[in-house]
Formats: C-alpha cells, sequence, structure tokens
C-alpha cells in the first residue's frame, strides 16, 4: 500500500484550507473595522473581483466576453432547455401509459397465460 500520493494530497488540501481560511481572517478584519462604513452601496465589479477568495475560478467570470468555446457551448446545449408545461404534461401521460401496460402485462402472465396454456 502506497499511502505517499494520498499524503500528498492530504498536505496540499490543507495547505488550501489554509490559505482560505487566511483571506477570511484578512476580510472579517477588514469588515469589522470598516464596521461603521457599512451602510455605504455596494461596490463595483473591480472591488468585487478583489473579494473574490484565491483560486476561485469563477471568480472573474462576470467581467469576461464570452469566447468561441461559450457560444459553441451554447449552440450544443442550447437544445437542453427547461421542459415547458406541454413536455411535461406529455412525459406524465407517457409514463401512466406505461405503467399500465405494464400492470396489464403482468396480470394477463400471472391469470391469463396459465388458462391459455391449458
Amino acid at each position: 500500500m502506497n499511502k505517499m500520493p494520498l499524503l500528498e494530497e492530504l498536505r496540499a488540501q490543507r495547505a488550501l484550507i489554509q490559505q482560505h481560511l487566511a483571506w477570511l481572517d484578512q476580510k472579517i478584519a477588514k469588515l469589522e473595522s470598516d464596521a461603521p462604513k457599512s451602510d455605504a452601496p455596494a461596490a463595483d465589479d473591480a472591488a468585487k473581483e478583489q473579494d473574490s477568495p484565491p483560486g476561485d475560478p469563477t471568480a472573474n467570470h462576470a467581467t469576461n466576453p464570452p469566447t468561441a468555446v461559450d457560444e459553441e457551448a451554447e449552440v450544443a446545449f442550447g437544445s437542453y432547455n427547461t421542459p415547458t408545461g406541454d413536455q411535461i404534461l406529455r412525459a406524465k401521460i407517457g409514463c401512466l401509459v406505461l405503467f399500465t401496460l405494464g400492470i396489464l402485462l403482468f396480470l394477463f402472465l400471472l391469470f391469463g397465460l396459465p388458462y391459455l396454456a391449458d
């Protein structure tokens, strides 16, 4: 059993958590020192970027323009929208029909087939 990769992974996770805790302590200290000024309106997007935790992959997502990959993803997944009420109703009816057919088949196999086999 090689425990070294697991140990290294755990140490890396601990380092990331310590970095995040240090960032949280910094933000708490900043907010505590700015407590009387907290009634001011929210800061703009540039200040929000600075407030994002280190290593946050979504930090600059709102300010970056869409790329070609984003457009390709939108085209590819555009058909996977939230189902409409009509689609949900059709799915419910289809489920009920299949359930009813399954019950009827079960009853036929249980009671009808033995009489036909005689």
